[in-house]
């Protein structure tokens, strides 16, 4: 059972980001309480931190303290030398640990979404922020294959599920769960409960960003990830196609209708990089200037089909070059922006 001396013990082994000893030491973080009930309060002192190195160290002593056997709750108030600290705005996710969470979705199946947030969190990662991918897809989980990834999941003795740690992430899904050659037959309440499981039990260490790979269309797990997850955002792939579109724009639409922010629309598919080096556009001209319009939401990218990336994500060797890559790339540099990686 916890006690204040064993709390004060485990803050004294986190070091404050200022490099000058542990928060303890440094007064960084003071006023603890424990109460009886599991309840653990602190104040923490960010001066001199920028809103990021905050949330990174409220994160890491928040995931401490629950570490320690009886504590339930973790509450902790930043002050700095103007009063509370102000917050960003981008949402604090549900997850302890993780400080933002990015869904990305799809209206409909066939548009390489998986492949968008397999590649998209591999881009975060590139970036240097502590990143990890959860495969809510539970009736088609691909990441595992993208990833190259064969191992299985496993827990701690707490029933924690550990991450695989795969190309720089934590990642999780179904396919690293369950045998990948068996179908998953459930109804739709107990598919959601287990991703929002997953998710939450997870063993993720402290992250900057989670991307989790939702699963095509507007259902249960939509839902729940939206009103369960506290997800900062969500990112739309389509392709130019209006069958495609249209759905995307449905898609849009549920993700305003829940309160979660859009992040952008990814046009993916929308050209194919030719041997020769140029760019054929099978769905109609490279300007459209009534795509986002169409889809209700901003185009962050139109990205091409390349044999490459078809290749490298049948292996499970994803590429950090190329006209993908470099598109996600610049992709990931504007929502580090956006939600103050």
């Amino acid at each position: 059972m916890f006690g204040r001396d064993t709390l004060l013990q485990l803050l004294d082994s986190i070091a404050d980001p200022t490099g000058t000893g542990s928060v303890v030491a440094t007064a960084r973080a003071s006023g603890l309480v424990a109460k009886p009930d599991g309840s653990v309060g602190l104040i923490l002192s960010v001066d001199g931190l920028t809103r990021a190195a905050a949330e990174r160290l409220e994160a890491t002593i928040t995931l401490a303290l629950k570490a320690a056997e009886g504590v339930k709750t973790v509450r902790i108030i930043q002050t700095a030398e103007r009063g509370t600290a102000e917050r960003t705005d981008a949402a604090t996710s549900a997850i302890t640990g993780v400080r933002r969470i990015i869904g990305v979705g799809a209206g409909k199946g066939g548009v390489g979404k998986s492949t968008i947030a397999v590649n998209l969190a591999l881009a975060l990662a590139r970036l240097g922020h502590a990143t990890g991918l959860l495969d809510a897809d539970i009736h088609g989980p691909s990441a595992h294959i993208l990833l190259g990834v064969s191992a299985r999941a496993s827990a701690t003795p707490e029933k924690r599920l550990i991450p695989i740690e795969a190309h720089g992430l934590k990642m999780l899904g179904m396919g690293v769960m369950a045998d990948p050659d068996k179908a998953v037959a459930w109804r739709g309440p107990m598919i959601a409960g287990a991703v929002v499981q997953m998710a939450q039990s997870a063993d993720w260490g402290v992250l900057d960003v989670l991307v989790i790979d939702l699963p095509p269309g507007t259902g249960d797990i939509h839902l729940a990830f939206a009103q369960k997850l506290k997800p900062s955002g969500a990112l739309v792939v389509t392709t130019p196609q209006a069958l495609a579109t249209a759905d995307a724009r449905r898609a849009v639409a549920l993700y305003e209708q829940l309160g979660v922010p859009i992040l952008g629309v990814v046009r993916n598919m929308a050209s194919i990089l030719l041997p020769d080096g140029s760019m054929a556009w099978p769905f109609g001209p490279e300007s459209d200037p009534g795509f986002a319009e169409r889809v209700g939401a901003e185009l962050l990218a139109s990205i091409p089909l390349d044999p490459a990336v078809v290749a490298a994500s049948d292996t499970g060797t994803p590429l950090a070059t190329g006209p993908v890559a470099s598109a996600l790339d610049a992709i990931a540099v504007r929502l580090a922006q956006t939600l103050d990686l």
